[in-house]
């Protein structure tokens, strides 16, 4: 040490009167200062060109400006429109400018290609193409957390073969036409608590009321019957509760009901779905592990568990005690009985016990989807749009009184009545006209499993596609048909063979409701006919895996409109409260639901 100090002493003192050390220059001082942060500008501008979305090589996109990708213009329209897919907004734009099929990009590692031309969408999902795709990594892994064996969770695999199988016969005519009773009577039921809350609204200077969770419960009790044979109560339990609501400064209502535990359950799980829908896979996964991890998620996951053995454990029993008295059940009246009622029976397949409860919850949750946010959802726009059109609410009351004269408390609405286009046509152009106006299922994910050629633009393998069929569909008009000819050079020759399958170019008012435009009238008879080939319009998906539901989803709103529509006139709405903004989570519902429903008066026909 002592050495070590003499050495730097001397060196100092050799400095100090022979090398004298100059003060840095100020030239030096100020390139220190300026370099450094040059240096790191440049270090993250660089950072930000390498995490910049990576378009597809010759698929049209907007400029690529920032990691970010489309987000901000994304979020502008959702400020702006309600949603990306309103009229005006993002992607309606975009395809404007930039045609049928483009690119987008959510931040630098998700991005998506857009197909937005209805003779191609149908080609491609319903033709020889369909064997290309597959369901979508992006849309499984938002069920995979909560349902796992679900089918909604599933590749097209034998797994999902083998669920398809056991679950299809649900929607069978003959099923279906043995639930309309059940179906029938939650719809009356609806109509004697509307009764109820226009008595308690009038009392306190209302004027109209918030419908929204009304059809929510009443269309999973629904469920309830399909799946278990018996109402999940939600209904009932709104009724048996002592009315609490708020009345805003327009005069509407919004009836507060405290949820069961299982409805609030199931609304948990859902939105665990939900919430992941526009997550890329691995955020996704992520986000569900750590609400699997939640005592909120646990208790949840219990409580549906629990409600499902239970009537899958009294459903057993029963066919024990039927086959010790040499029986079968002959025909199941549900989901569960029908699956419990073929296990142990050579030559019947059955689901394994982790499969099977979640095939039931996937059951919930696509009521929830394509009961809540297609039946349910549907319903809320259809009031909506017959409260804004009093000329179509009589011409449908009109038709259902002709058709219906001898209706009773005995003689009830049946399958058979709501399923024949020729009795009821205008009810099917309501039902129709409601689907394609309210858009409920925008978009339909799939995956490419090997290259495609679409419109001409190539595709590569493992590219996630959305096909916007609503919008394309609003936009298949004859002011259009000079656009949509122009691609013919470039469609498959299944695609042109078909073309839009016989359906007809849509007149420009596209976003009008207008249900006439399904009718048609014989010149000879003057006979009004429904046709279902008017034009396009896609509200369950196309392909093989396109909504399971659609036959139960079609009957619940013919039984519903033709029930809710004889019990009452909707009369206005203060315009504050009859706005047409929408809110999307898997599915397009509106943001505000107001009725002000009334009995039928002569001045009402």
């Amino acid at each position: 040490m002592l050495i070590y100090a003499t050495f730097l002493c001397t060196v100092t003192s050799a400095q100090t009167l022979a090398f004298p050390i100059q003060p840095p220059t100020p030239f030096l001082m100020i390139s220190n200062y300026v370099l450094v942060p040059l240096a790191t500008a440049g270090g993250a501008y660089l950072l930000a060109r390498w995490l910049r979305p990576k378009p597809y090589p010759g698929i049209p996109c907007n400029p690529v400006t920032s990691v970010l990708g489309d987000i901000p213009a994304m979020a502008n329209d959702t400020i702006k429109y309600g949603s990306v897919f309103e009229p005006g907004s993002f992607f309606p734009r975009t395809v404007q400018e930039l045609g049928p099929v483009f690119q987008f990009f959510i931040g630098p590692v998700s991005k998506s290609v857009i197909i937005a031309d209805l003779q191609e969408i149908e080609d491609i999902l319903c033709r020889t193409r369909s064997k290309s795709l597959e369901m979508s990594d992006m849309q499984i892994t938002s069920f995979q957390g909560t349902i796992p064996y679900g089918s909604v969770a599933l590749k097209t695999n034998d797994m999902w073969k083998q669920h398809r199988r056991v679950t299809t016969p649900l929607m069978s005519s003959k099923h279906l036409n043995e639930m309309t009773p059940a179906i029938l009577a939650n719809a009356k039921a609806l109509v004697s608590y509307w009764t109820k809350k226009m008595n308690v609204m009038k009392q306190h200077q209302g004027v109209c009321f918030s419908c929204q969770n009304d059809f929510e419960m009443s269309t999973l009790d629904i469920i309830g019957e399909v799946i278990a044979g018996r109402s999940l109560g939600m209904l009932a339990h709104a009724q048996s509760q002592t009315p609490t609501f708020k009345v805003d400064q327009h005069g509407g209502a919004v009836f507060e009901v405290s949820p069961t535990p299982l409805f609030a359950s199931l609304r948990y799980l859902f939105s665990c779905i939900t919430d992941n829908t526009m997550f890329p896979p691995w955020a996704a996964r992520t986000i569900q592990t750590l609400k699997s991890w939640a005592p909120g998620y646990i208790r949840s996951r219990r409580v549906v568990d629990d409600y499902i053995s239970t009537c899958l454990e009294e459903s057993r029993k029963n066919v024990r005690e039927l086959r010790e008295i040499g029986q079968e059940v002959e025909a199941a009246r549900c989901m569960i009985e029908m699956v419990t009622s073929k296990e142990g029976l050579p030559g019947e397949e059955s689901l394994p016990e982790h499969e099977l409860k979640d095939e039931v919850i996937t059951f919930l949750f696509e009521s929830y989807v394509n009961g809540h946010d297609t039946t349910s959802a549907a319903l809320q726009w259809a009031v909506k749009f017959l409260t804004d059109n009093p000329s179509a609410q009589r011409r449908l009351n009109a038709e259902l009184r002709n058709a219906f004269d001898d209706l009773s408390e005995e003689r009830m609405l049946t399958y058979a009545d709501v399923t024949s286009p020729d009795k009821t046509p205008y009810l099917e152009a309501v039902v129709a006209e409601v689907l394609r106006c309210a858009r409920i299922a925008e978009g339909t994910r799939r995956q490419t499993l090997e290259p495609m050629n679409i419109l001409g633009y190539e595709i590569p393998v493992g590219a996630d596609l959305i096909f916007i069929s609503p919008t394309a569909a609003s936009i298949t008009t004859k002011a259009a048909e000079p656009s949509i000819r122009a691609y013919d050079n470039h469609r498959s020759e299944t695609s042109l063979k078909h073309g839009l399958g016989g359906k007809r170019l849509w007149d420009d008012d596209t976003a009008e409701f207008r249900p006439e435009r399904w009718i048609v009238i014989d010149e000879k008879s003057g006979k009004e006919s429904f046709d279902p080939k008017a034009g396009g319009s896609v509200p369950f998906g196309l392909g093989v895996r396109s909504c399971p539901g659609k036959a139960l989803a079609m009957l619940e709103l013919k039984v519903y409109l033709a029930t809710l529509n004889l019990a009452f006139f909707l009369g206005p709405v203060p315009k504050e409260l009859s706005g047409y903004g929408a809110v999307i989570q898997v599915t397009r519902s509106p943001s505000q639901a107001y009725i002000a429903p009334r009995p039928w008066t002569a001045g009402d026909l």
